[in-house]
């Protein structure tokens, strides 16, 4: 569901090279009072081994150690709880093979995460800035076009996500409602004078259907068509946030894209992204085969940044799946930054600052996806890979944490850096058809 790169699927995971566990807390999420007692395995015989242990995305360590070596060719690591604040964590991990050959690896974990205070950074103008700017894309009419490309079997449904989607063949078979589709590619007027493009996907059979809307992931290149969405049963459609179309040999990435210029935010690059998006599920609004009373939006890393937002500005959203969040919590990414420039650990207890007065640190809070959320009221699911890099825990868990949403679930992948889990996706197919048939 969350899946939105368009390569072939490769079914390797992006995980540490030394796999680590623990049993007190499966999900590594410890609370007060638990033992942060980790096991490590590397890939060869232990002789010796030390750790180290940092806040998320800091790179000084601020505790260090030795580890036991076990007869069962795993480290075992102690971490003293008594030392810590509540936050999430990066331990870092040497495991000497002899006295030459070494392996490295690194484990995440959160600590009394429920107890985390965050830095306040939403505009006070944040709602009425987006409201104002839904106005004007309220005067853009769609001018929509669309052009049929084929229809699609369930055989070639499941070769084109080996080829083409990034996902295998059938992770989720008792999720399938249809075993054939129709593809078309799709146009619409948007905000900045961008003429929008995506891919739509329609199950067979009567609708109404259930409506999503699919966001990508972070680049300028093709994107997937979603036809193993409409396969589960949706109108399905995949947008490409750039004005460009779905599928051509060649990409230029704009000048402006993930830059912040620190000046309007109506100038911002991600403004008009945005609001195509908007315009996207009002594009789904528009079209007779949408139960617009079931309207969804899926999307991991950018894409789980974007489907925040959208469902922020959309309220007729009535469920949506984020995974892997991108552009969270920009307060503590700048901070962590300036720590690891200035090669400290930030163990103080102190909140990451906010200067409202700083051009770019104001101009970012009206993207930051923690912002959105505190506008979402619709049922959310999300994950987090603890030893994420582009989407570090810290910043997924926050804006999580200020989802207004009455139902919302999270669920943790501890040794994965930003990748997708069938699981998760799995769980957010139930999630999604549950919410959107009460």
């Amino acid at each position: 569901m969350t899946c939105n790169i368009s390569r072939p699927y490769i079914g390797e995971n992006v995980t540490n090279k030394m796999p680590s566990f623990s049993r007190v807390r499966n999900d590594m999420i410890f609370k007060k009072g638990d033992a942060i007692e980790i096991f490590a395995f590397p890939a060869g015989r232990p002789v010796s081994c030390t750790w180290s242990l940092s806040l998320n995305m800091v790179s000084k360590p601020l505790l260090s150690g030795d580890a036991e070596t076990c007869v069962d060719q795993s480290v075992r690591i102690l971490v003293p709880s008594e030392k810590l604040v509540p936050g999430f964590y990066t331990l870092k991990i040497h495991v000497n093979l002899s006295e030459s050959k070494f392996l490295d690896g690194a484990a995440g974990f959160g600590y009394e995460i429920d107890s985390i205070k965050f830095t306040e950074s939403k505009p006070a103008d944040f709602e009425s800035f987006w409201s104002k700017a839904k106005v004007s894309l309220s005067k853009i009419p769609l001018n929509k076009e669309e052009m049929f490309i084929k229809e699609m079997n369930d055989r070639e449904i499941s070769e084109y996500n080996v080829k083409e989607a990034s996902i295998p063949e059938k992770y989720d078979p008792q999720g399938v409602k249809t075993e054939a589709v129709k593809l078309y590619k799709i146009k619409f007027d948007s905000a900045g004078g961008m003429r929008m493009h995506g891919w739509l996907a329609l199950p067979a059979g009567e609708g109404p259907f259930p409506g999503i809307l699919v966001l990508p992931g972070a680049g300028c290149a093709k994107v997937p068509a979603p036809v193993e969405h409409a396969r589960h049963g949706y109108v399905a459609l995949m947008l490409q946030i750039h004005g460009m179309d779905v599928d051509l040999e060649k990409y230029e990435t704009p000048n402006a894209y993930l830059k912040c210029l620190g000046g309007r935010p109506e100038d911002e690059y991600y403004y008009n992204v945005i609001l195509g998006c908007v315009q996207a599920v009002n594009y789904l609004k528009s079209r007779a085969d949408v139960d617009t009373k079931r309207l969804a939006v899926a999307g991991g890393s950018q894409g789980g940044f974007l489907s925040i937002a959208t469902a922020a500005l959309c309220p007729e959203i009535k469920a949506l799946a984020s995974a892997i969040c991108y552009y969270g919590y920009w307060p503590y990414r700048d901070w962590s930054g300036l720590l690891n420039t200035r090669k400290t650990d930030g163990f103080d207890g102190g909140l990451p600052p906010f200067n409202r007065t700083d051009p770019r640190q104001n101009s970012l809070s009206y993207f930051d996806a923690m912002n959105f959320a505190s506008m979402v009221k619709a049922p959310v699911i999300m994950d987090v890979c603890l030893c994420d890099g582009p989407s570090p825990a810290v910043t997924v868990y926050a804006v999580f944490r200020s989802l207004e949403s009455k139902q919302k679930k999270i669920m943790w992948s501890p040794g994965t850096d930003h990748d997708i889990m069938f699981s998760f996706e799995r769980l957010a197919w139930k999630f999604l058809d549950y919410e959107l048939s009460k």
